[in-house]
């Protein structure tokens, strides 16, 4: 028997070294839970509801998330590579900052289209990850490689990519309104403007 098939409603529990592999989970509420080096890798979540949840050093490659909703719910050094996000419910206000990842991968996970304002993506490996369409205002990205991965009229009003690498944005596709960004990297904002750099010194 599952460990979750006992009951419907999980309420300020802490799950230790919950191994669940290739399961499915469905229609549980999960109210002030931790998670705690637990491993879900291909698991079926659909219906369920996470609630100021937080998920530490966990084990979450290619988890689905069908028609489930996060609130205020945390992973930190977890690894929750190849999701994708928009199979999850979203209300019409979006996501707001109800999600958080801080020292994670999330790599080749997919979140276009969504509404991620105020969205914590700090000290995290995001290659391959497509926020193309999304709204990432004020989104905190601080930190974070994102090798390769796309941004295509995406809102980054406010956005912080502050030590942020590797990333490839291009100025005149996405939304670029007091983005704050640091140098070297920022540079990279310039190679898709049809302009001329020179780094010459000019002698008069």
């Amino acid at each position: 028997m599952d460990v979750f098939d006992l009951q419907r409603e999980y309420a300020y529990q802490t799950f230790h070294n919950v191994i669940c592999h290739d399961e499915h989970i469905e229609f549980k509420e999960f109210d002030e839970c931790v998670f705690r080096s637990c491993s879900f890798l291909e698991t079926h979540f659909r219906g369920c509801r996470f609630l100021n949840c937080t998920f530490h050093d966990c084990e979450m490659n290619l988890i689905h998330v069908h028609n489930c909703s996060f609130t205020e719910t945390t992973f930190t050094h977890s690894k929750v590579i190849g999701v994708n996000w928009t199979d999850a419910s979203w209300s019409k206000r979006g996501l707001l900052n109800s999600i958080h990842f801080s020292e994670c991968a999330i790599n080749h996970s997919t979140f276009m289209g969504l509404r991620l304002r105020h969205m914590n993506l700090t000290s995290c490996v995001a290659r391959d990850v497509d926020f193309a369409e999304a709204d990432l205002t004020q989104a905190d990205c601080r930190q974070t490689d994102f090798s390769q991965s796309r941004f295509l009229h995406t809102n980054l009003t406010k956005a912080d990519f502050r030590g942020a690498t590797n990333y490839a944005i291009a100025a005149h596709l996405n939304t670029l309104k007091q983005t704050k960004f640091s140098l070297p990297e920022a540079m990279s904002l310039l190679y898709g403007l049809d302009i001329v750099l020179n780094d010459e010194t000019v002698v008069t």
